[in-house]
């Protein structure tokens, strides 16, 4: 054990500051725990997931979600399990700010099967040139319409940015000339945000119900 590795494993904290660099994990530390299918058999997390092309030809009763660059993995695996109970396609814009193989991810997203509904983009070019009919509706803190002054389409993309933290809101992806709408959720002006995933599930949920609830029961 060299002298850096003694450091760590005296300091738990160093450990984990060791894993992540400007918020973001490091590629070179592994999977957490070994990722299977239903049926218990090893898989590749990206080889469960939809391709990009496949997503934009699924005639959906919802709009897709996205998540740029997120970095918290319980509100990514959170989404996933909403995504698939909604019938929803979840588009996930890198860099993440985890390992896709992270327990905290596996267990808030019910298991890997669920992955079926995620695409990884490895930018938000690729999203933009892979859904091209579609108008993208960004939920930003800055914009002066509510988020239920809109009528949705299945093929709308719905854009939420990072988790807060220490990387600023990317406006140039949330503003840019690719959104068509930007939209908000209301809040006590007091308060600075809701939870990224609970933000997801108001506006799926407002979304899904303009379209008459279709797919489910």
């Amino acid at each position: 054990m060299n002298r850096q590795e003694q450091e760590r494993s005296d300091d738990p904290s160093k450990a984990v500051d060791s894993m992540y660099e400007y918020g973001y994990r490091k590629s070179n530390y592994g999977p957490d725990e070994l990722v299977t299918d239903a049926h218990g058999n090893p898989i590749s997390v990206v080889d469960a997931m939809m391709k990009a092309d496949q997503a934009s030809r699924v005639k959906t009763s919802t709009p897709h979600l996205c998540y740029y660059s997120p970095r918290i993995p319980g509100n990514t695996g959170s989404a996933i399990r909403l995504c698939a109970v909604t019938g929803t396609i979840l588009h996930l814009i890198e860099p993440l700010g985890f390992n896709l193989k992270d327990t905290k991810l596996r267990r808030a997203g019910l298991d890997y099967h669920d992955m079926a509904h995620v695409v990884l983009h490895p930018d938000f070019d690729d999203l933009v040139r892979s859904m091209p009919n579609s108008r993208i509706i960004a939920f930003t803190a800055h914009a002066d319409k509510l988020y239920t002054e809109i009528s949705y389409r299945p093929d709308d993309i719905l854009l939420f940015g990072p988790e807060p933290g220490d990387i600023p809101d990317p406006m140039d992806i949330m503003a840019g000339p690719h959104v068509a709408e930007q939209v908000r959720l209301p809040m006590r002006p007091s308060l600075r945000s809701l939870n990224l995933t609970n933000c997801a599930s108001i506006a799926i949920y407002e979304a899904w119900r303009q379209l008459g609830f279709q797919g489910g029961r």
